[in-house]
């Protein structure tokens, strides 16, 4: 697993350097004006995406780790889900694009290119986790790279001969059906045909959603302070605070894709309870040196990356590091407790961790800024580490308790 796990980070940091080329290109090439255009649509598809998948990535994963379900079906589903959720959702984005603007006349050469590219990125973020539960890590990571890094040769292509938002929207539309034309014959190949089943459906509806929410409410811990800050403070300490909140969030993915490795592993495992402890040393050790090194290095990286202006930032990341080394653990517990069924009891921890942010940085910004904002956040990671592995020993007992009896 940990050859798994370094090649899997190691690719999210191309896929960050991905993301990296792929601003300068549309920044370079479409200027100013056509490089907000092109970010606020792709923006929209990515919230459509992230936020209309109602967790069927996480349930599908628990069902084919489990046994509970067979590889085609749940490709069956994806497919079918994929297809109808991705068009009400561009049918929602039309009317909300109506609601805020009150006419849709100047949108439509926006709208039609994406109308395949929400479909689409729902079946390639179902597909690449059903590779995943599959325990096919390496086909997993070869499908991120290509599909991001064929984007970018795409991109370059189209903004060099056609510079414009259009041009590049119909591009990453190319390029994301051709990927899931990819993906299905890949899954086809690994699990024969399927149609799918509602049933299965329904029996996975409660464990998506729980998962959905879980992973929202942690989602906007993060996001929560961007809001107060523009509520509270200026443009220039908001701007400030995005460069290190985009540390955190590299930082981040760290634990993630270990514990989006684990995950399968935990549900195939006789006794996931001390594959688990075994992980958590492991992934502390690992986000204690990346902290050092931000620590070490991050004030000079700052300044030579992003100027003397965005120097503050190395202030608030040291606050927030703290947060971001519980988060990790949180991550690795949380694993466990998806074997569990995702219980509802974790949901409601997330909603105290959102109160708990949402009171202290209320209190705290006003009176440090950024620098408060990293505390609150810290701290609530904190607050939530600590009853997240308060909730996974008591349950472990019963668990335990139960075996026994």
């Amino acid at each position: 697993m940990t050859k798994h796990i370094i090649w899997t980070v190691f690719v999210r940091g191309l896929i960050i350097a991905a993301a990296f080329l792929s601003s300068v290109i549309t920044a370079r090439l479409l200027g100013p004006e056509g490089r907000g255009i092109f970010f606020y649509w792709t923006t929209l598809i990515v919230l459509a995406v992230q936020f209309g998948n109602l967790g069927l990535h996480s349930s599908n994963t628990y069902l084919l780790s489990g046994g509970q379900a067979r590889l085609s079906t749940l490709a069956g589903n994806s497919l079918w889900v994929s297809l109808v959720a991705g068009t009400v959702l561009w049918g929602v984005l039309i009317l909300f694009l109506w609601l805020i603007n009150g006419t849709l006349q100047d949108k439509w050469p926006m709208i039609w290119p994406i109308l395949p590219m929400i479909p689409a990125g729902l079946y390639f973020l179902l597909g690449i986790n059903l590779l995943v539960a599959e325990g096919r890590i390496g086909e997993y990571n070869v499908f991120e790279l290509t599909n991001r890094y064929l984007g970018i040769v795409i991109l370059l292509f189209a903004a060099w001969y056609w510079p414009t938002p259009q041009a590049l929207l119909v591009a990453m539309g190319t390029v994301g059906v051709f990927m899931c034309l990819v993906l299905y014959h890949r899954l086809r190949l690994l699990g024969g045909s399927g149609q799918g089943s509602l049933r299965l459906m329904r029996e996975g509806f409660g464990y998506a959603m729980r998962a959905y929410l879980a992973t929202a409410l942690g989602f906007a811990v993060l996001r929560l302070n961007t809001l107060l800050l523009e509520q509270y403070k200026d443009a220039e300490t908001l701007g400030t605070w995005s460069i290190a909140a985009q540390i955190f969030e590299v930082i981040a993915t760290i634990p993630g894709t270990i514990a989006m490795i684990l995950f399968p592993k935990l549900m195939r495992s006789g006794k996931p309870y001390p594959l688990m402890r075994s992980q958590l040393p492991v992934v502390f050790m690992i986000l204690t040196a990346v902290c050092a090194a931000a620590v070490w290095l991050g004030k000079e990286a700052i300044l030579l990356v992003y100027g003397e202006d965005f120097i503050n930032a190395y202030v608030m990341l040291l606050w927030g590091l703290p947060g971001m080394i519980a988060l990790s653990l949180t991550t690795i517990l949380s694993q466990y407790l998806a074997t569990l069924g995702m219980p509802f009891a974790l949901i409601r921890i997330w909603l105290a961790g959102v109160a708990a942010e949402l009171i202290l940085a209320m209190w705290l910004i006003p009176i440090h800024g950024g620098a408060g904002a990293a505390m609150s956040l810290s701290a609530a990671y904190i607050i939530v580490l600590a009853m997240v592995w308060s909730l996974t020993i008591r349950l472990h007992g019963k668990q335990k308790r139960g075996t026994n009896g």
